[in-house]
């Protein structure tokens, strides 16, 4: 069990975060053939489509953001290019982080009712996580939590924290033509999300502080937790097996909370003096377009575990031999709980529910049109939510 035990240290003194952009299909922003995903970036771009209509079947994207993980290369050869290109952790004593966000969609249909209406429907997944830590000394030697502390003797404290969400929802919207001149086009868009909330977690490290001292005994150094505290929740889906019910997917739908989130946009499109007609305005004959959008208003709750809470005060003489002996043989969630309850004085339930932010933002898009089909698109995109937040009711 040194590999559970060097992971559960490791998630207790490092828990992390990662912030990210929101998701976006970066090669069709603000593109009139972007289709049916063209409203995951602004909501009003489903009006400004060339397409009648556009049905999406699937489509999956992921990004992964780390300053703890790199790829080396060990070259062979008088040539310098033959070699093995391996992945390595980086070591040393740093700030960990990663941002991870995905999104895969199923069935996304974009119809255009008129030239100044369209509307929208599809089905979508989402998992968002976040890892960051304060400066700590990591490597894979470390199994245990003598070596841990030993390789972090100087560091100040211990903090960090995660944060992990996944939801199901569907999408529905609405765009339409607001108002439009011989030389401009302002075009509006909402979709309104019905989502299942079907995994989360937070996890925080509250600054763990340990102590240098002689074991009389051996005369050996060991290392004493004197202050801090642990707390973390997660949604009771994955409590289902523990009651004998099942763990599907519909079982997991029907056991997740419903919410509500909304997108809202604007593009503005600029033509050349020459179309003196309205009617001859096209959604590929602007010379500029400029996009706003807020995206992702609104919040995701979940039904928080039996196992889930705050752990804080630690026992007299929480040594890195105690650490050690009391997270061997962790085979489930409860024991995780218990664990922690016999590493620490006060224990605080956070049952019922907790709420993650989802990725709200504002979105600034920029598209000039160069002609013969070709475009340069300039986006700025400004993050208004907490990776770290958590609530409990």
């Amino acid at each position: 069990m040194k590999i559970f035990r060097f992971i559960y240290i490791l998630g207790i003194v490092s828990i992390c975060s990662f912030q990210s952009n929101g998701q976006n299909y970066h090669a069709t922003n603000g593109s009139a053939y972007a289709g049916s995903v063209g409203i995951f970036n602004n909501p009003a771009a489903g009006v400004n489509s060339v397409y009648k209509w556009d049905l999406n079947i699937f489509s999956l994207q992921t990004t992964l953001t780390t300053n703890n993980i790199f790829l080396s290369k060990n070259t062979t050869g008088s040539n310098g290019i033959t070699g093995d290109t391996k992945i390595n952790f980086k070591e040393g004593s740093n700030s960990y982080y990663g941002h991870m966000n995905m999104d895969f969609n199923l069935f996304n249909f974009q119809y255009k009712i008129d030239n100044e209406h369209s509307i929208g429907i599809g089905l979508r997944g989402r998992m968002y996580n976040h890892l960051k830590s304060s400066p700590i000394f990591a490597n894979d030697t470390l199994t245990s939590g003598y070596s841990f502390f030993r390789a972090n003797r100087t560091t100040a404290f211990l903090d960090g924290f995660m944060t992990h969400h996944g939801w199901l929802e569907l999408n529905l919207n609405y765009s339409q033509v607001l108002q439009e001149t011989e030389g401009s086009r302002l075009t509006g868009g909402i979709t309104l999300n019905i989502a299942k909330a079907l995994s989360g977690f937070q996890g925080r490290v509250n600054k763990i502080i340990f102590e240098e001292f002689i074991v009389p005994a051996t005369n050996d150094t060991g290392y004493i937790i004197t202050q801090g505290g642990v707390n973390y929740a997660y949604t009771n889906n994955y409590d289902l097996p523990n009651t004998g019910t099942q763990n599907t997917l519909s079982q997991i739908i029907n056991n997740s909370l419903t919410n509500l989130g909304v997108n809202l946009g604007l593009e503005y499109s600029i033509y050349n003096s020459a179309n003196t007609d309205a009617a001859l305005h096209s959604p590929t004959n602007y010379s500029w377009k400029f996009g706003f959008s807020l995206m992702d208003l609104g919040k995701n709750s979940f039904k928080s575990s039996n196992y889930a809470g705050n752990f804080y005060n630690p026992i007299p003489r929480l040594t890195d031999g105690v650490l050690d002996s009391k997270t061997t043989n962790i085979t489930s969630l409860s024991d995780v709980k218990d664990s922690l309850q016999s590493m620490f004085l006060n224990y605080d339930s956070l049952v019922g529910k907790f709420d993650i932010g989802r990725p709200t933002r504002i979105i600034l898009n920029a598209d000039k049109n160069l002609g013969n089909h070709f475009s340069i698109n300039g986006q700025i995109n400004i993050n208004f939510y907490s990776t770290g937040a958590y609530k409990k009711y």
